[in-house]
């Protein structure tokens, strides 16, 4: 077995499905309450995530006029849930972490089923897919997806449900280590593709780069037009426009077998921080920045 084959068989599942376990070792049923009395939030998150982000990905798609291989990689990131990383961003944002990591939860334990279905209907309808090339086989898909990220985060609720004090204490070192983990896995994918290094100055990398900035825009545009309070507003904005993509590498690599159609997500995965970090800067110094407006107005 190659490096490259270690990485994408081996590695990349098992460190997606460690990110997963410690989600589920975070979670507890008070987080779930607290979304269920007050839905409002959760359920324009999830409705802007399934729906907004497959949308912005097919306008960037016919904009940019992008080849096959891009286009149903854009696609394919477009329908992972977020992660770690968009819980991460919406802390440093002071978003709702409890409705971030519902959001993240939720979508998780749903994409192994509504993923393969969604991105089998774009493969079938689009005119430029080429069934040879991209064939993801509908039930098969589904299980992996299913062994690496419902099952863990499944496993890791009932360790934090059954062994409370346990699970808080290793909660940390797991997330740390996976976050380091899949850190190294996405260096090493990067080290055994070099050729994506250029396609990060080209028109994959202005497409990687649109579809998370424009989502974190509409989407935080979207929910203050729906009157979702600030901090909700934050998290929202995070969630749909911070995608895991790991999830859409795994699919790529290790169920697909198709090293091109991972170009996007792993350009995802170095770029998106851009568009990120700016965006949470400026939700930081938002009000900061507001302030003299108001006292000149």
């Amino acid at each position: 077995m190659t490096l490259a084959e270690a990485v994408t068989q081996i590695m990349l599942p098992s460190v997606l499905a460690l990110v997963m376990l410690g989600m589920g070792l975070s979670l507890q049923a008070k987080d779930f309450k607290s979304v269920v009395n007050a839905p409002k939030a959760a359920i324009i998150g999830f409705l802007l995530q399934l729906f907004l982000l497959p949308i912005l990905a097919l306008l960037i798609i016919e904009v940019l006029a992008l080849n096959q291989t891009t286009a149903a990689g854009l696609f394919l990131l477009s329908l992972c849930p977020g992660g770690a990383t968009s819980n991460l961003f919406s802390f440093i944002a002071k978003g709702n972490l409890a409705l971030s990591v519902c959001l993240t939860s939720i979508v998780s334990m749903l994409s192994p089923f509504i993923l393969p279905i969604i991105f089998v209907g774009f493969i079938h309808f689009s005119s430029n897919a080429d069934s040879e090339i991209f064939n993801l086989p509908l039930l098969p898909a589904m299980k992996q997806l299913a062994v690496v990220t419902l099952l863990p985060t499944i496993i890791g609720m009932s360790i934090r449900y059954f062994f409370n004090d346990w699970s808080q204490s290793v909660m940390p070192l797991i997330k740390k280590g996976s976050t380091i983990a899949m850190l190294l896995v996405i260096s090493a994918l990067v080290l055994t593709n070099v050729d994506i290094i250029p396609a990060m100055f080209s028109l994959q990398g202005v497409a990687v780069i649109s579809l998370c900035g424009l989502a974190l825009i509409i989407a935080y545009l979207i929910a203050g037009k729906l009157k979702i309070n600030d901090t909700d507003r934050k998290t929202i904005a995070i969630e749909v426009g911070v995608q895991n993509a790991g999830t859409a590498m795994m699919i790529a690599f290790t169920i697909m077998h198709q090293p091109t159609l991972a170009t996007i997500p792993l350009l995802y995965g170095l770029l998106m921080n851009i568009p990120a970090f700016i965006f949470v800067y400026w939700l930081l110094n938002n009000g900061k920045m507001a302030m003299p407006l108001k006292l000149t107005s």
